[in-house]
């Protein structure tokens, strides 16, 4: 869907963007010169806005003021899928040609090149609509490199982990499929097919070990999850025992930051309570620099019930000042940097996999809903089935 200018703003909603103080006098003069008026430093802003707001307006006004107020995007984690199959590069880069052409029919901008190694990216710049927010701050605009590079002898599909950037490369992966006559296999990594509390928290506790050319320094940043307990229904023979009656709370997430937040008893306290690991962020060095930065990561489950959906994020680093001395911002990581980093970050994560959840992967038709239709079609005939048996029993 095209998500362009639905509305004109009103002139009330023009009257209390020109009050915030993120237009600055400079942009006040600006919006009045387009009009051939000049305007004197004395004049209340109140009064400007309250002037302004009475003229026409065009396209040209509310794009400067949507520029103003545009909410700043946020980096975004990282999901990856492993790709078995025998789908060739060229596939996927015939598969890309028919994704951006549909990325340019809902109004963003889409191309595709190959890097040096031979991976396969597609760059997105696209805008994405927030209607809870005020008129001036509804678009946000975002980019988005989606990569497919060869591993060994499957291929790894790599991009943002939001619901826009899953569609597409969905749609990469159903184009693709059509292409090779043969189901494609996702290799995700998840934990689903591991309940056991204890097990979900040793893999992030293993990975934040495993980086290759790293040393982990110390975790910030913990958030724990536990599932709620389903109550079995009765049947209205059983009586329930009192004991199972519940009183209805039940705490279900919670977060510790600090230092040595991994040792911590809070934590402990939490793992005996049946919480686990959902989400980590920690820092660490390099093992072959003696003045090395410090590197801060992410990783987590964007759905802990299940723990699936697993993404991760370099996060930046601070600056080497000293011995254990560093700087007190946090810098953001060059593109290629986030590239080895987030490779690292993901072979650590399968590497900590336990026996039972590694090389695990399903088949990407079976995630398709079928249907309404198909399945009423599929009632009705079992249906039609039961009738025609019932009534050969009857005749007999």
């Amino acid at each position: 869907m095209k998500t362009g200018s639905i509305y004109s703003a009103s002139d009330k909603a023009l009257f209390e963007a020109l009050n915030q103080p993120k237009v600055t006098r400079s942009d006040l003069r600006q919006l009045f010169m387009s009009r051939g008026i000049v305007v004197s430093h004395q004049t209340s802003r109140e009064a400007l806005a309250l002037h302004f707001s009475r003229l026409m307006h065009d396209y040209n006004d509310f794009q400067l003021l949507a520029r103003l107020f545009g909410t700043k995007a946020r980096t975004e984690r990282i999901a990856s899928f492993r790709v078995i199959s025998k789908a060739k590069m060229q596939n996927f880069e015939t598969a890309a040609h028919a994704v951006i052409e549909q990325i340019k029919k809902e109004d963003d901008s889409a191309t595709m090149s190959y890097q040096k190694d031979g991976t396969l990216q597609i760059s997105v710049r696209y805008k994405t609509m927030h209607f809870d927010k005020s008129e001036f701050k509804q678009i946000v605009n975002k980019s988005a490199i989606i990569t497919v590079e060869t591993s060994g002898k499957d291929l790894v599909l790599r991009g943002p982990q939001n619901d826009k950037v899953d569609g597409w490369c969905r749609t990469l992966l159903s184009n693709v499929e059509a292409q090779v006559d043969g189901v494609l296999e996702i290799d995700e990594i998840s934990l689903e097919n591991e309940p056991l509390p204890s097990v979900r928290s040793k893999f992030f506790a293993d990975l934040i070990n495993a980086m290759s050319g790293f040393k982990r320094h110390d975790v910030t940043d913990v958030y724990v999850f536990k599932p709620k307990v389903k109550i079995k229904e009765l049947d209205e023979s059983e009586e329930s025992d009192p004991k199972d009656v519940q009183l209805g709370v039940h705490i279900s997430r919670a977060s510790l930051r600090g230092e040595g937040v991994l040792q911590s008893a809070e934590l402990q306290t939490l793992a005996q309570r049946g919480f686990y690991i959902s989400k980590i962020i920690w820092q660490a060095t390099r093992n072959s620099e003696i003045d090395s930065d410090l590197f801060e990561f992410e990783a987590q489950f964007s759905e802990p019930e299940t723990c699936t959906k697993f993404s991760y994020l370099p996060r930046g680093y601070y600056g080497y000042m000293g011995p254990n001395e560093y700087a007190v911002s946090r810098t953001q990581c060059t593109l290629e940097e986030d590239r080895e980093l987030s490779k690292l970050i993901e072979a650590a994560a399968r590497s900590s996999l336990p026996a039972n959840s590694q090389g695990i992967a399903r088949k990407l038709t079976s995630t398709k809903k079928r249907p309404a239709v198909s399945a009423k079609k599929s009632v009705d005939e079992s249906s039609d089935a039961s009738l025609e048996e019932s009534q050969a029993a009857t005749t007999k």
